[in-house]
């Protein structure tokens, strides 16, 4: 198999195409300007290399071509050429104005974002993902595609006219072509794991749009951990940074299930909560840096120790102080202590005659040198007399002071007693009133709390019941003036519209939002008069397309009768009339209808005029 060049297709003639201009090449083939032989008409003609990107496309081909959405590219026309290549034809409007030749400028998503000045606001991000899900809804619904295949590139933007004029439209181009892209191509972000794997579905497309929804509030498809988008746009709500958390989660318990879920996400993305971020330490080598610092002071503050305690510091912590010299050790020679009679005996030589008793005596009240007195042998008789006198004194002395003292700290441990006691009771009388103070401001915090939360919670239910009443007006208003509005998309575009057969047999290619569009219908009247849970169709089905007749009371059927009938003015109104279901009964437009009413609103039992 030669490898595809472009130059070798030029001027081939493809079933009734002839291709000329190349517009882009890529790895499953390339896409050139086709004018058809015939009618002159341009289109976009795709050629898929032999492989798996010509089988891909072979294999949808027939799927693709019964598509008619007005956010789908229309496939014209498929086919095999030589050498097992294979080509599709799109209308031309889904890519670039080339040389003037097409009415509207057609760019890709990622083209129209790159010439955006600004980010795209709020509202315009989520009117794109809106017809993007509503597209891919009826694409698997209507036609049995598979998943994947969703990135910006197969998305071009268009510019709106008439009633969309200057609205961004969508044009989705390979839808349905998951095959073609490997996770080693450029689009890797918009590629989920499961269909990296091969088997990819509904929550692909999710994984996708996610990352489309990053691309389109921040420029760029998400890379690695995801940046926390309020730091990056402030303009925005929290909650789209919850709703691509949620669309690009790996595990698929936690990604959106279906694309109605992705799409009530978008239209409630204020009551999203914002993503909690689990906060990391990415300054560790910091931290470690100051440790070290820290070790080094101890280090150097202790140094002495640590080298006394180990050696083999000292060439860490060198020592510059030369230590003084021990002492010498010297013996200190104890006092001999020495006996009284042996004192006496050394003073008496012997052989002498006995000391004479010193002249002067003691004073009796100075009891510094009792220890000190020297005991003679055989004293003198007064001698003795006035000794034990001396030692009397003395115990007397010694005994006054011993009580005295046992009295003072008896005295003292009655007063710290004492202390102890007064001590306690005041801690006691302070330890209850701040009890009973901390009880008191306790009861008075609960009551002003309870006050507080009954009072908010009346407020709570006002402003409750108040945004009840607001919502409900706001939804009639609303579904008046959509009412309104397709009447008047009905008479503009589609002028006067075929009446709804009681019964229609489904062909293949049909969807319920064509059948309701060609017949007027609402495709939600659709699916509950022939209970329908979903909005699937089968060739061969048979659909009722108008309200089974229920019993309805006699007065109500004979005022509604008699008044078509005899042509009244006037009409009562009843449950679930709208000025554009009446407008279709009576043949007024619901705008002419209203103005012959005063434009007041509908209610239940009320009067209107019904003709002119």
């Amino acid at each position: 198999m030669s490898k595809f060049d472009p130059k070798e297709w030029q001027g081939t003639i493809c079933g009734e195409y002839r291709l000329s201009m190349l517009l882009g090449q890529g790895r499953a083939g390339g896409v050139f300007i086709a004018e058809n032989v015939k009618t002159h008409e341009l289109a976009a003609l795709k050629i898929y290399s032999p492989g798996r990107y010509a089988e891909a496309a072979q294999a949808i081909a027939r799927e693709r071509e019964s598509l008619h959405h007005p956010s789908i590219v229309p496939q014209l026309a498929s086919g095999s050429i030589r050498d097992g290549y294979f080509y599709t034809v799109q209308e031309y409007a889904a890519y670039k104005q080339i040389g003037g030749r097409n009415d509207h400028d057609c760019l890709n998503l990622e083209e129209f974002l790159n010439q955006s000045p600004g980010f795209l606001e709020e509202d315009a991000i989520a009117d794109l993902l809106t017809q993007l899900t509503d597209a891919l809804t009826y694409a698997h619904s209507a036609a049995d595609l598979p998943y994947g295949g969703i990135n910006p590139h197969g998305i071009m933007i268009v510019e709106g006219s008439g009633t969309n004029a200057g609205r961004p439209l969508i044009r989705l181009t390979d839808i349905g072509l998951p095959a073609v892209r490997t996770s080693s191509e450029p689009d890797d972000a918009y590629i989920s794991p499961e269909e990296i794997q091969g088997t990819p579905t509904v929550q692909s497309d999710i994984f996708a749009m996610g990352a489309i929804c990053h691309l389109m509030l921040t420029g760029a498809p998400p890379q690695g951990e995801i940046a926390a988008l309020p730091n990056m746009r402030n303009d925005i709500a929290p909650g789209w940074e919850g709703l691509i958390f949620k669309s690009l989660s790996y595990n698929l318990n936690e990604r959106y299930a279906n694309y109605q879920e992705f799409l009530r996400a978008i239209t409630h993305v204020d009551d999203i909560p914002p993503v909690v971020r689990e906060e990391k330490n990415t300054n560790i080598w910091f931290y470690l840096s100051c440790l070290i610092c820290v070790l080094l002071v101890l280090g150097f503050a202790f140094k002495d120790q640590l080298r006394d305690r180990f050696p083999f510091l000292e060439k860490v912590f060198p020592s510059n102080i030369i230590k003084p010299l021990p002492p010498e050790n010297k013996k200190e020679e104890k006092p001999k202590t020495v006996k009284p009679t042996e004192a006496v005996a050394k003073e008496q030589p012997t052989n002498s005659a006995p000391l004479q008793p010193a002249e002067t005596k003691p004073k009796t009240d100075d009891f510094s040198d009792i220890g000190s007195l020297k005991l003679v042998s055989d004293p003198p008789k007064e001698e003795e007399k006035k000794g034990d006198d001396l030692l009397t004194i003395a115990d007397a002395a010694l005994s006054g002071m011993t009580k005295e003292k046992e009295e003072a700290e008896k005295a003292a441990k009655e007063a710290a007693e004492k202390l102890a006691a007064e001590k306690a009771a005041a801690e006691k009388a302070a330890k209850e009133a701040a009890e009973k103070a901390a009880k008191e401001a306790a009861e008075k915090l609960a009551a002003e709390k309870a006050a507080a939360e009954k009072a908010a919670k009346e407020e709570a239910e006002k402003l409750a019941a108040q945004k009840a009443e607001v919502e409900k007006a706001a939804k009639e208003a609303a579904k008046e003036a959509v009412e309104n509005l397709a009447s008047k998309v009905d008479e503009a575009v589609l002028g006067k519209t075929e009446e709804a057969p009681a019964e229609y047999t489904v062909k293949k290619g049909d969807s319920l939002w064509a059948i309701a569009r060609n017949y007027k219908l609402k495709v939600e009247d659709i699916q509950k008069w022939n209970g329908m849970s979903d909005s699937s169709l089968k060739p061969g089905m048979v659909l009722k397309l108008k309200e089974p007749v229920e019993s309805a009371p006699a007065e109500v059927v004979e005022t509604t009768e008699s008044s078509e009938a005899s042509g009244e003015e006037n009409y009562t109104v009843q449950n679930g009339d709208t000025y554009y279901s009446l407008g279709k009964k009576f043949g007024l437009s619901a705008d002419k209808l209203k103005e012959l009413n005063g434009g007041q609103e509908l209610k239940a039992g009320q009067v209107i005029k019904v003709r002119e």
